[in-house]
């Protein structure tokens, strides 16, 4: 995703998330299920780690996104995401519902829910 994209996305989240962007909702919690995998809401992957934390910092920083907080994670250290990436997500949460109830999906138009332990 490109840097426009993120400073725009920035702007719409702040704006769909009002004043209370830093308390969630109680259906937005975060965590892992009993199998301690957990759902991720994918912002923008990149095979550069620099580049993920640039577009991190562009959307807002971790304090940025739902109950679970925004950062970068390696999908080589995730189970069920395909290795050798740098993804900026939110997460992760215990459940798609939850995941998917977040802003996120409504302000970055190609973002997507991935499951990941």
């Amino acid at each position: 995703m490109k840097a426009t994209h993120f400073a725009m996305a920035v702007s719409l989240v702040l704006a769909a998330a009002g004043p209370g962007l830093s308390t969630p909702a109680a259906a937005q919690a975060p965590g892992f299920d009993a199998e301690g995998c957990g759902w991720y809401i994918i912002l923008g992957c990149s095979s550069s780690r620099l580049e993920a934390r640039r577009n991190l910092i562009e959307l807002g920083g971790p304090q940025v996104g739902g109950g679970a907080g925004s950062r970068v994670v390696n999908t080589s250290d995730l189970d069920g995401m395909r290795d050798g990436f740098y993804c900026v997500a939110d997460g992760p949460y215990v459940s798609a519902d939850d995941a998917g109830s977040v802003a996120w999906i409504e302000a970055v138009p190609d973002a997507y829910l991935k499951r990941g332990c």
